[in-house]
């Protein structure tokens, strides 16, 4: 965790019951509310704005103000390039061991996922995903777009109605396609990609529900999802790794299939006899 996001955890200081309130707000949506108008922090909290501005000074901080000036200085040092990062990664990676390195690492990301999304979050979108009536899209950015494409090939073998937004020219043409029956799921992670918040508008202005897997910081399309699934992006390398994202997707297969009935069998028996058909596989069963 970052060095501010620990003194809101752990404060060394004493807190009143309502300043606490505050704390868990924070921390439940960082740097994200935060970042907002002291009102809807206060709002979100169930607090007043005098008793925010009490907890930020106890906090070591001239004002609200100065607070936010600490995340968006947090949130910039998140958004830098990997170029920028490199001589940064280089002397903290093991030059002995980089591989066994990034592997613990990863490890280490994929416990932290377990604690970044709720249960009722993942029934609610697993009951989208396999509402017929719903038509299915999802969209990646630059590295995320093989998560949208993976999640989509699952798919399509556990219902119809399923579409990979791939990027490219015939785009509009598939937006056009989006309305009040459709669902967009959009993978998009830090340096967000301008092409992904223009697909969001455009998906939200058509009456489209809108699913974001995205990173735990302050994407600006937040405002806009109905539903947010985070992973963490952190690595040891200069390049922020996708391995808690592609094992949430995994996960989310796994949950869909457990609801699943005996129509699931009979769609992948169909599936499989088609493959036959055209000698899909080098090796069959």
């Amino acid at each position: 965790m970052s060095n501010l996001k620990d003194r809101l955890a752990s404060p060394e200081i004493a807190l009143t019951p309502a300043e606490r309130k505050v704390l868990r707000a924070l921390l439940d949506d960082y740097p994200r509310l935060g970042l907002g108008p002291m009102a809807r922090l206060a709002r979100q909290a169930g607090v007043s704005d005098p008793t925010i501005l009490r907890l930020v000074k106890k906090l070591g901080f001239a004002g609200y103000g100065e607070f936010q000036d600490a995340l968006l200085i947090e949130v910039d040092d998140r958004l830098r390039s990997p170029r920028t990062l490199l001589a940064d990664r280089r002397e903290r990676m093991d030059d002995g061991d980089a591989w066994s390195t990034y592997l613990s690492d990863a490890g280490d990301n994929l416990q932290r996922t377990l604690g970044l999304t709720r249960a009722d979050d993942i029934h609610l979108l697993g009951d989208w995903l396999l509402d017929p009536r719903l038509r299915l899209f999802c969209l990646g950015g630059r590295f995320s777009r093989f998560l949208a494409g993976y999640l989509v090939t699952h798919l399509r073998l556990l219902r119809g109605g399923c579409q990979w937004l791939d990027d490219g020219v015939a785009l509009p043409d598939q937006l056009s396609e989006l309305d009040r029956q459709s669902l967009l799921i959009l993978f998009d992670y830090r340096r967000y990609q301008a092409q992904a918040q223009v697909v969001a508008q455009e998906a939200k202005a058509r009456g489209a529900r809108l699913v974001l897997f995205t990173d735990i910081y302050a994407s600006p399309l937040r405002e806009l999802a109905d539903l947010i699934i985070s992973a963490p992006v952190e690595s040891a390398s200069p390049f922020d790794s996708l391995v808690p994202a592609m094992a949430q997707v995994e996960a989310l297969v796994a949950s869909l299939v457990a609801r699943s009935d005996n129509q699931l069998d009979e769609r992948l028996d169909g599936i499989d006899r088609l493959r036959a058909a055209f000698n899909t596989h080098l090796l069959e069963e």
